[in-house]
């Protein structure tokens, strides 16, 4: 693996190193924090962010192996997003036509040519799963939620505001439903306990036990979503 650095306070080339493998490139940041962090973006990139003199050689060294198994996954995440459009859990050949609302059609799923009508089907379609599953364990759980978003979130599949409103991210449109039923659960959840501790999790579990499965299933539908040409279309990343 020979890893060509890209350093400085943003990004400036330089010289290569070598470790076990192929070749790749490093874009190491230098920042005033106080430990180093290595991330592999969605697009394949990886990025070292470190404080100025730190040994960033023996410290992707140190973590090769753990590097070469996300790029791995990386690379899977990469062919299962390359099957299609991904649709409630299910990949179809994307068509823009000049339709008002969302259509199957023979395997194909065709949406508004115009972007932003796109979004305004989507959102419609999901927030009608959304509000189903919102009413159903909201009484379940005991729970008064306050109105309900569907948003076109950056980072979050979804959040829950001091009033009690839930915000929900478009890209559940992707998901199975048994992932939305888990982000709906992990939200109202929070209406109950506004941290992550271990009471929250106990309460989350009585609804949806197997929520360990869930979230490392949602950052795997993450990246399949970051690297698809259908979705980076839809939100104006392409």
């Amino acid at each position: 693996m020979a890893l060509r650095f890209m350093t400085s306070t943003f990004i400036s080339t330089g010289r290569d190193y070598t470790l076990k493998g192929g070749r790749m490139e490093v874009e190491v940041r230098h920042r005033p924090v106080r430990y180093a962090r290595l991330e592999i973006k969605p697009d394949g990139r990886i990025v070292v962010t470190a404080p100025e003199g730190f040994d960033v050689e023996a410290f992707i060294k140190k973590h090769e192996r753990w590097l070469r198994n996300r790029l791995r996954e990386l690379e899977e995440v990469r062919r299962e997003s390359a099957r299609g459009f991904p649709f409630f859990g299910e990949f179809y050949r994307l068509e823009l036509g000049n339709v008002r609302k969302v259509e199957l059609r023979d395997g194909k799923l065709i949406l508004p040519a115009e972007r932003e009508r796109a979004r305004k089907a989507l959102k419609e379609l999901l927030r009608d799963k959304v509000a189903a599953l919102v009413t159903l364990y909201s009484v379940l759980m005991g729970v008064s939620p306050g109105k309900i978003y569907i948003r076109n979130q950056r980072t979050k599949w979804a959040s829950c505001s001091s009033r009690g409103n839930l915000s929900f991210n478009l890209r559940l449109a992707a998901l199975p439903e048994k992932l939305i039923e888990y982000v709906v659960i992990h939200e109202l959840a929070h209406l109950r306990y506004l941290d992550h501790s271990r009471a929250f999790w106990r309460f989350v579990g009585r609804f949806y036990p197997d929520y360990g499965t869930a979230r490392r299933e949602l950052r795997r539908w993450w990246g399949v979503i970051e690297v698809n040409e259908g979705w980076r279309w839809l939100e104006g990343r392409e």
